[in-house]
C-alpha cells in the first residue's frame, strides 16, 4: 500500500494518488491518506472500533462513499480512524469496513487540516495491469 500526495494539482485543496495490488487495499491505502491529511495517524489510538457498510452503483462511487462517510464520522463523531480493513463485496458495488481510531483529542492529537470533502475534480479508480490506483482531491 501506497499513496502520494500531489503538490502541484490543486493550490486549495489537497490531493492524493493512491495504489495497491488489490481493490481492498486500494480502498484501505486511501482511507489511510485521508487521515494522513487530517493528523498525525502517530498520534491516534485504536481503541473504538466503528463498521462502514456501503452499497453504490459503481467504484469510484464506492470509494467516493466510502472516503466521505470517513469525513462525516469526523465531524459528527468527532472521531478519527489510524486503521482500516475493507473488504470489497462482488461486482465491487459494495463494501464493509472496519475502522480502528478514537475521538479526537485535541491536546493530544497532532491535528492538521480540516477536510471538508471529496470533490469529483481528477477523482477516479482505475486498474492499471496488476495495481489498483486512485486518484483523490479533498476540498480543506
Amino acid at each position: 500500500m501506497a499513496f502520494r500526495y500531489l503538490p502541484d494539482v490543486a493550490l486549495a485543496d489537497v490531493a492524493f494518488e493512491a495504489e495497491s495490488d488489490s481493490i481492498d487495499g486500494l480502498f484501505e491505502t486511501c482511507a489511510l491518506a485521508v487521515t494522513d491529511v487530517m493528523v498525525d495517524p502517530k498520534t491516534l489510538k485504536g481503541g473504538t472500533v466503528k463498521i462502514f457498510s456501503l452499497e453504490a452503483p459503481d467504484l469510484d462511487r464506492l470509494l467516493y462513499d466510502f472516503l466521505t462517510e470517513l469525513i462525516i464520522s469526523k465531524d459528527v463523531d468527532s472521531l478519527l480512524f489510524k486503521e482500516f480493513s475493507v473488504r470489497v463485496g462482488p461486482g465491487n458495488l459494495s463494501l464493509t469496513a472496519q475502522a480502528r481510531g478514537e475521538a479526537i483529542d485535541r491536546e493530544r492529537h497532532s491535528l492538521r487540516n480540516d477536510a471538508k470533502a471529496v470533490t469529483m475534480h481528477l477523482f477516479g479508480v482505475r486498474q492499471d495491469g496488476p495495481r489498483w490506483k486512485a486518484t483523490v482531491v479533498l476540498d480543506i
